[in-house]
């Protein structure tokens, strides 16, 4: 580029001169704002003024850290707003140095009232009271009290529960509430936490004592109207709950109880029936509900709300735990439009509740369980608003949810409304508990804020959790569980399935030709339980959990992948495709690797040779007729290496093959006991399938077929393959 020419530069210089001019002039404070030009007494001065400069460290691109704000109206909107008005030392802190000026406007250029300020070093053990300037009531400053004293400055103190009988005191250190709060009777202070904690029968005392200074105001922030009421007006005494009677509820429930769900049950009666139960995955929330609900069966008739996949299974919980009650008084809600007379327990899903709320409030139910109550977070649905409606109308309202909060405290607001409706509003719940915000759209309640309180609050009024590691030392190692899967999705009186079922009760059926019916019927069962399957599988994804998943045809291991890749969830799959080489691969993917949840198995070619112990939970989306392969796939979980115990789940399909099997499996397993060959028995299970007359023929067809479990994967391949495949086989078999 040319260099250049002297005219060029006298040009650029004289331009230069004329821009600064200009913007000078712009700049040039009103009639009304004053530039700081003296020291004042007690304070640091500074060597320099800074009178609208580009040079200036504090003008709008560049603010003291003491003056930043996050609100916009605190910054400057000229190098000669307030926080430029500055004389400062390169070696003093900013907040140590007079202002003077008024802001003739805030950044949306409204005029700004300004006030008397005093100035004072608060670094100073004799700070100048007397050296009044204006400055606008919008801008905060450090060491800076309006009015004519420091004793204008207003000290926030706020009280919060610490536990069920003491309370804590934050605010900004102050000698003056120190001096008052060594008065107070029961004073405790933390050094860790740099906190004075008090016993609750001094929360007046402490508040009228702030109250009564003097020397400047005090701002209370108070501890919520119900927490005063609960812990301090009216407290409850401690009752022993773990002595109350269970006399009322069902020997045969009772019996079937741990001594943790049992104390769950109690707690929940110690409530009145109003409670949350949030103990972790597989401790039996549904028996202790059960329990509760028993205890006050004279307030029914009861509502159960669960997710639709749950239906039948509560249906098979409550026959086994209160066998009193006749079958023909346990409705399960299928459709919307179905009429239900006087039911004594009635079983529905989220969704089928909400489209039929009125028909459920004229029912009137007296006691309500709302599993997986969690689901109730959103204040606006439609689900919530008909759930807290019916909820309001009964005597005992039970919650069951391992996860109450999936994400943030305000989902918790609804379930406690359910519980006690007048506890809380929900902008005063969002102010204490959610660390409330104004956006643009209104109050935001995604925060958090006084944890300690919420946490004391759920757990002495509302709430009883277990860990699995608080109970372990209670918990048998392995825990198997049946899970009646939901009827409405499967369609076991298919035309085939009837076919099938018909064909296997046929006297002339033979060998071969038997086996292949029979193969057909447990293959054709994968495929109708298809759908129930995965919408199993869904809700366990809600929960965090890391689980195996056991099947045994294709189809079902490939729909499983299918809806882990939809959800965009990391598993990892073994079948008989998978060399030995990437077994070890993989399974230290998922032993290894939190972001692996899912491991799917197949039921034959994984459940040797591999460790999964990362996990503690096994389901089995299909049964085999072979128990010792069933039960050396859960020993997959369930060995050296698992420190916690291990929850099995089967998923069986009312009137399908799974009705023989299940009990077939059992029998056997019963028998190799009895022998000593096995230390396993899947007798103990609470859930057993109904049996019909012809259930002791077909079992004997699957009996049989233990003569043949080498040849077996070749026959179910055959069953899975296409007719021409299969076709093309039976031709080279006769050739």
């Amino acid at each position: 580029m040319a260099s250049l020419t002297d005219e060029q530069r006298r040009r650029i210089e004289e331009n230069k001169r004329k821009a600064l001019a200009i913007r000078a002039a712009k700049q040039s404070p009103g009639p009304n704002s004053h530039i700081f030009s003296g020291p004042a007494v007690g304070v640091s001065t500074s060597s320099k003024t800074y009178t609208g400069s580009s040079s200036n460290p504090y003008s709008s691109n560049s603010h003291s850290p003491a003056l930043n704000s996050s609100s916009p109206a605190s910054k400057p909107s000229s190098p000669f707003a307030i926080s430029n008005a500055f004389s400062t030392s390169s070696n003093q802190p900013s907040n140590n140095h007079p202002i003077s000026g008024s802001a003739s406007s805030n950044l949306d250029g409204r005029n700004t009232r300004t006030l008397p300020v005093t100035f004072f070093d608060t670094n100073s053990s004799k700070s100048n009271l007397n050296n009044n300037k204006s400055v606008s009531e919008n801008t905060p400053l450090n060491g800076i009290f309006y009015g004519n004293s420091p004793a204008a400055a207003s000290v926030t103190v706020s009280f919060s529960l610490l536990s069920s009988i003491r309370f804590i005191i934050d605010f900004p250190f102050n000698d003056i509430i120190v001096k008052v709060l060594k008065t107070i009777p029961g004073k405790l202070y933390d050094p860790r936490r740099a906190r004075w904690n008090f016993p609750l029968s001094s929360y007046n005392i402490c508040k009228s004592e702030l109250q009564s200074i003097k020397e400047f105001p005090v701002q209370i922030k108070s501890l919520p109207n119900y927490i005063v009421k609960v812990f301090i007006q009216n407290p409850r005494p401690n009752l022993d709950y773990k002595s109350i009677d269970l006399s009322r509820i069902s020997d045969t429930l009772v019996s079937n109880l741990y001594p943790f769900q049992k104390e769950g049950v109690q707690f929940g009666i110690s409530k009145n029936g109003r409670c949350i139960i949030a103990d972790d995955m597989g401790l039996g929330k549904t028996i202790q509900a059960l329990g509760i609900a028993h205890y006050y069966s004279a307030d029914w008739p009861l509502l159960i709300v669960c997710p639709s996949s749950m239906r039948y299974q509560w249906e098979e919980e409550i026959r086994n735990n209160i066998p009193d009650i006749p079958v023909t008084r346990i409705f399960v809600q299928a459709k919307s439009k179905e009429q239900i007379h006087n039911p004594r327990i009635l079983i529905t899903s989220y969704d089928l509740m909400a489209r039929t709320g009125e028909l459920l409030k004229e029912l009137k139910f007296g006691v309500i369980i709302m599993d997986e109550s969690h689901s109730m977070k959103n204040l606006k649905a439609n689900r919530t608003k008909t759930a807290l409606m019916l909820i309001s109308q009964a005597k005992r309202c039970i919650l069951l949810s391992g996860t109450p909060a999936l994400s943030r405290p305000f989902e918790l607001f609804p379930q406690i409304k359910a519980l006690e409706p007048k506890a809380f509003s929900g902008q005063e719940f969002g102010f204490r508990y959610c660390d409330a915000k104004m956006s643009k759209f209104g109050w935001d309640f995604t925060g958090s804020s006084n944890m300690d309180e919420l946490r004391v609050l759920l757990e002495e009024q509302f709430m009883i959790r277990r860990l699995k590691s608080n109970v372990l030392d209670q918990l048998p190692s392995k825990v198997r569980q049946v899970v009646i899967l939901d009827k409405e999705s499967i369609k076991a009186g298919s035309k085939t399935m009837s076919d099938l079922a018909l064909k296997l009760n046929d006297e002339h059926l033979k060998g071969a030709e038997k086996r292949g019916t029979l193969l057909s019927y447990f293959a054709e069962t994968a495929k109708i339980k298809i759908k129930a399957i995965k919408n199993y599988i869904c809700e366990l994804l809600e929960t965090g959990s890391k689980f195996l998943v056991f099947a045994h045809h294709k189809i079902v291991l490939d729909e499983i992948c299918k809806l882990l890749e939809e959800k965009e969830t990391f598993y990892i799959r073994i079948d008989g495709a998978v060399s030995s080489d990437e077994r070890k691969s993989v399974c230290d993917q998922f032993q290894f690797e939190d972001k692996f949840r899912v491991a799917v198995l197949s039921i034959t070619a994984a459940s040797t040779g591999i460790t999964l112990t990362a996990a503690n939970m096994v389901i089995f989306a299909e049964l085999f007729w072979n128990p010792g392969i069933l039960t050396q796939a859960e020993d997959r979980v369930h060995r050296i290496g698992q420190q916690d115990s291990v929850l099995v789940q089967y998923l069986l399909a009312s009137g399908t093959a799974d009705d023989h099997l299940w009990t077939l499996v059992k029998s056997k397993l019963d028998t190799l006991n009895q022998a000593g060959l096995s230390k396993d028995s899947f007798s103990c299970e609470r859930t057993t399938m109904v049996s019909t007359k012809d259930n002791k023929k077909i079992e004997d067809y699957f009996d049989d077929m233990q003569d043949y479990d080498a040849d077996l994967s070749q026959m179910l391949d055959e069953v899975e393959e296409s007719e021409s495949k299969r076709i093309k086989l039976a031709n080279e078999n006769v050739s």
